[in-house]
């Protein structure tokens, strides 16, 4: 006697594995985020040199300033004969200060300086003819670092009022001990040149210039810098 014959099991259909979707991508942190009550002041050169922080700062004096293709958007294009000048307020007396910018020189001083940003010296950033840096808080320092002509370099330079540092690039260079972050009496804001005379004119591009009352954390020096080498 034949064996009875067992009926077909019906065995689903696997369903396709779904595709995984993918997040879109964060929307970046805009520059100037006039809510950040730390902001003293934001100048992203977007076509102008107006301040994007809650302080909207204008400026005394703007006179021979252009804009070109900057690190992200525009940047400030500084020659000699350029100035930008704001008056001092009492926002900028602040214990503890970052001051960060991308900068961009067609040249480097041959002799004498390059000013970046000055507060008659203190706070204040300078490119020397020596190849370094300065930087100004609490205590003055002249920090080696070879910075190229034509070439992108991000600056952050900060003090609490007991340390200040420099940061090149997202990496920390320098770290000293410092006193009061600011020099006494009420000296105006020189972006591109020196504080009184309007000389030591960079010559170059410079862009998203920031400046906090607060030091900013490594991993925030880092993300300005754009992350890579830090």
């Amino acid at each position: 006697m034949d064996a009875p014959t067992e009926a077909p099991v019906d065995v689903p259909a696997e369903e396709p594995a779904e595709e995984p979707v993918e997040e879109p991508a964060a929307e970046p942190a805009a520059l100037c985020d006039a809510a950040d009550p730390s902001l003293i002041a934001c100048f992203a050169f977007e076509g102008d040199p107006g301040d994007g922080s809650q302080h909207r700062f204008k400026p005394e004096q703007a006179e021979n300033l252009s804009y070109e293709p900057g690190k992200g958007g525009q940047a400030l294009r500084v020659t000699r004969r350029s100035s930008l000048r704001f008056r001092h307020d009492a926002a900028w007396a602040a214990p503890a200060m970052t001051i960060d910018v991308w900068i961009n020189p067609a040249s480097l001083p041959k002799h004498g300086r390059y000013a970046v940003i000055d507060s008659g010296g203190k706070p204040s950033i300078f490119l020397m003819a020596s190849g370094e840096i300065r930087c100004t808080m609490g205590v003055e320092r002249n920090v080696p670092h070879a910075v190229v002509p034509g070439e992108w370099t991000h600056i952050a330079c900060l003090s609490d009022g007991q340390t200040q540092s420099l940061y090149v690039n997202g990496v920390e260079i320098d770290r000293s001990s410092a006193g009061a972050v600011l020099a006494s009496g009420e000296q105006p804001i020189f972006i591109g040149s020196e504080e009184p005379s309007g000389g030591d004119e960079f010559d170059g591009l410079l862009d998203s210039l920031r400046v906090f009352g607060r030091t900013l954390a490594p991993e925030e020096i880092c993300a300005a810098a754009g992350g890579k080498a830090c």
